[in-house]
């Protein structure tokens, strides 16, 4: 209630000020038309007028122009009614031809008018008569005097009815703008000192000299509007980037929205702005951002309430210029009624709705296409931020899946077919026990062994569910260690070299690197009796190439194969498993006391290519 009182008060003081300036304007052109000067002289003093009015400088949101030296020679030349009347029309033909809100601009002529006619009273008390006195001190003073009169007594109503609103917009003050609204009194000022001295040291008054006197001026704002606009264009394709950098950063799409909203309020101004998620059927608050109505942090939304309920429900989105005009901003308006202009895109994932962006504004027409196509690419970006990391996450959990199913392969071949020869025995044993202590005994000691070996198993089996050094450390970090390890082991001679330019790899790759040099070192440990070892990792334009090579005994590559199927062992069959799933190539060089050669080559795919081109 008292929110609305007050939105009430600052709109009924709005309005006040206008129709006061407008009266003023009329009540005294009507007293004193002016008509000291010819209509020429109006036209151009008007149409350059028009010109800063059409190209305003960067501030309170594109409306803050040089318009009191113009003000100041039209209201001296003819009159302060006329100067007044000019301007409103002036003001609100520039605003009505960019489609900008009309209320804004009927208050910032009122505001205006009314500070032209402070400075016309401080004239008409002492300024006139420092004027009159001539040399340079005195009428300094007084123009230095109208221009710090206008500025206080029209940015003084500006701010002080903006302060009665219940939610001040702190952007649109004169402490937020200092250096703009300084730079524009200090630019008047110059230009008010020089039209005294155009008047007073007997210069051409003509329509020609008036034109040519205030072009740099006019030119000087459109100059700047230009500047502004393609500064404001590279800014929004850097901020582009840069939240594309950090969305990629992220798979969580809260925080991916968190990292969003305020970096976007550089490139689109908002009063507020809200991220939606779809949950169950209804739109929930997930990230808020501005200075939103306590009403909106609170509740969730069914599908066609609101302009955001809308967009969820079509799946397209959305621009107002005006909530009060657009049926389908009614329950907007409901919680907060100042709302006038809305900014609205769907996230949306293979035609179902992740959630939606809204920016709001309490002006109409506070948007516009560029803004919002901007928001549309920046909302695809993040849809396609989201959608890579369910592929990551599906891929990993497929992984996983698969691992787990050749894990229970080999414990259903290997060590549970072991176990269960080692039951029987004993079993056997049990029964013999008494009449055949000497094959008893055999029998135990075979399942002694069958036991040990099924405990390596075991413990192969816990080492393989364990996080991999490579995912841990890092793959080169990790090689380093097993090499270290191996010479700790053994008291051989190991030695690890990286060849190419490094390359990030995908982490499926990099762990079926790190495995397949963990089983050649451990074969090479077992079997080889090597006393030098070289391990190479070579990256390439288009294949990535592991080589273990020992100067050990060697071996029969089909026999060692026929002796790990037929003991159940999978250290050469993982290898060669791990290296398929890759599409990749292993190869074994050996012969028997000639050393081994273990090389294991993974062409690039297109996961690593982006990896490279991202490198």
């Amino acid at each position: 209630m008292k929110m609305k009182w007050q939105n009430w008060l600052e709109r009924t003081s709005r309005w006040s000020v206008v129709f006061f300036a407008w009266f003023l304007s009329l009540f005294t052109l009507l007293k004193d038309p002016g008509t000291g000067w010819s209509l020429l002289h109006l036209i151009t003093l008007s149409a350059l007028l028009m010109f800063t009015e059409f190209f305003p400088f960067p501030g309170h949101e594109g409306r803050v122009t040089v318009h009191f030296p113009f003000l100041f020679t039209l209201s001296s030349m003819f009159s302060p009614g006329l100067a007044g009347v000019v301007y409103t029309v002036i003001v609100l033909t520039v605003t009505w031809s960019k489609k900008h809100s009309l209320y804004r601009a009927a208050f910032r002529t009122g505001y205006t008018i009314i500070g032209l006619y402070g400075v016309q009273l401080f004239l008409a008390t002492i300024g006139i008569t420092w004027i009159n006195q001539g040399g340079i001190g005195l009428p300094f003073l007084a123009l230095t005097g109208c221009v710090l009169v206008y500025e206080l007594v029209s940015k003084g109503i500006r701010d002080g009815v903006e302060y009665l609103r219940a939610r001040p917009r702190w952007s649109r003050l004169w402490l937020a703008n200092w250096k703009l609204e300084t730079g524009g009194a200090v630019l008047s000022l110059i230009y008010c000192l020089a039209y005294y001295g155009m008047l007073h040291v007997g210069r051409e008054t003509d329509p020609l000299a008036f034109l040519f006197f205030y072009a740099p001026l006019a030119a000087f704002a459109v100059l700047s509007h230009v500047i502004v606009k393609l500064a404001r264009k590279e800014h929004k394709l850097k901020i582009l980037l840069l939240l594309a950098s950090d969305i990629n950063k992220n798979l969580d799409l809260r925080k991916v929205m968190e990292k969003t909203l305020l970096p976007l309020s550089k490139v689109i101004p908002y009063s507020f702005g809200f991220f939606h998620l779809m949950k169950n059927g209804r739109l929930h608050p997930a990230v808020i951002a501005g200075d939103v109505p306590v009403e909106l942090k609170e509740r969730s939304l069914p599908l066609n309430h609101g302009i955001s309920g809308w967009v969820a429900a079509h799946g397209v989105p959305a621009m107002v210029h005006n909530t009060k005009d657009d049926p389908r901003c009614h329950g907007d308006l409901e919680a907060a009624e100042e709302l006038r202009s809305l900014l609205s895109v769907p996230l949306i994932m293979e035609g179902e709705v992740l959630g939606v962006i809204t920016l709001g504004k309490t002006e109409e027409r506070a948007f516009d296409d560029a803004d919002l196509t901007f928001l549309q690419v920046l909302a695809s970006q993040s849809v396609v931020a989201i959608k890579n990391a369910r592929l990551l996450e599906e891929r990993e959990r497929r992984v996983v899946a698969e691992e787990r199913n050749r894990l229970a392969r080999e414990i259903h071949d290997g060590i549970a077919q072991s176990f269960a020869g080692v039951l029987m025995k004993v079993d056997s044993s049990l029964k013999i026990f008494d009449s055949q202590p000497e094959k008893v005994r055999e029998w135990l000691e075979e399942s002694r062994l069958k036991l040990r070996d099924g405990l390596k198993e075991v413990r192969h089996s816990i080492t393989a569910l364990r996080p991999s050094p490579a995912a841990k450390i890092g793959l080169i970090p990790a090689l380093r260690r097993r090499v270290e390890a191996f010479e700790n082991e053994t008291g051989a001679d190991g030695i690890f070299e990286q060849k190419g330019e490094r390359f990030p790899l995908t982490s499926e790759v990099e762990e079926t690197i790190y495995m397949v040099c963990h089983e050649a070192l451990s074969n090479a440990a077992k079997h080889a009796k090597a006393e030098n070892v070289r391990v190479q990792l070579a990256f390439s334009s288009d294949h990535v190439c592991l080589t273990v090579e020992d100067d050990g005994v060697g071996f029969s590559l089909a026999k060692a194969v026929h002796k790990a199927e037929a003991q159940k062992r999978y250290g050469i069959v993982g290898m060669s498993e791990r290296a398929q799933k890759l599409g990749s190539a292993l190869q074994f060089d050996s012969e028997e006391g000639k050393g081994t050669r273990v090389i294991l080559t993974i062409p690039i795919g297109e996961e690593e290519e982006a990896a490279v081109h991202a490198h």
